[in-house]
């Protein structure tokens, strides 16, 4: 999942509810960093520690980050959606985002969620 897909459906946002219902939910370890960076306030960090128990979160290995570096060479992708991409095609799993920034990426499935 990409990090603004956790944070609408922590939100309550009703089309991240329905595309994640009863899945295996995956991140990668920078959406992990993201989250926790994130200015959050009293009940919110519990919040989001209780939703991330139930989650897999996927840290970096030599494929990933070789990939990583080869899809900001060629896609000009931010650190932290290459390494999301990366993830994504390490796992061959889907990337469920709201962003345009993936849809360059032929070796990616992509699950993209409209506002």
């Amino acid at each position: 999942m990409d990090t603004n897909v956790i944070i609408r459906h922590l939100s309550g946002d009703q089309k991240s509810e329905k595309a994640l219902h009863g899945a295996l939910l995956y991140i990668s370890s920078i959406t992990y960093a993201e989250l926790l960076a994130g200015d959050l306030q009293g009940d919110e960090i519990k919040i989001l520690s209780e939703y991330l128990a139930d989650i897999y979160i996927i840290h970096t290995n030599d494929f990933i980050c070789e990939t990583t570096a080869q899809l900001r060479k060629g896609h000009k992708l931010k650190l932290p959606d290459a390494l999301i991409a990366a993830t994504g095609i390490f796992l061959r799993l889907p990337i469920v985002t709201f962003d345009n920034d993936f849809d360059s990426i032929d070796d990616l499935q992509i699950i993209k969620l409209t506002v």
